[in-house]
């Protein structure tokens, strides 16, 4: 995994929220995805969990509430995350 690659697109999917998500619920859009899409190249989770915490300075308990997940999970969550910003 490329770290600088990864912060890039952690930092991309923040940048790009709807302005209307909540910091918190911007976070966690943003891991969701950054864990799905390093799921997707294969890269194992205690790596996943450590780029999050320790590059991303993402809060233990939300790293912990999204890298368990299934790939559908995942999606879910996202699409949950997004509905917040359409009400």
């Amino acid at each position: 995994m490329n770290r600088t690659f990864m912060l890039g697109y952690f930092q991309g999917v923040i940048e790009t929220a709807p302005a209307a998500l909540s910091a918190a619920k911007t976070t966690e859009l943003a891991v969701a995805m950054t864990v799905q899409h390093l799921y997707h190249a294969h890269t194992d989770s205690v790596s996943i969990h450590d780029f999050l915490i320790n590059d991303a300075h993402v809060d233990p308990q939300t790293v912990a509430k999204y890298i368990s997940l299934s790939a559908d999970e995942l999606e879910t969550a996202q699409a949950r995350i997004l509905a917040i910003a359409q009400q």
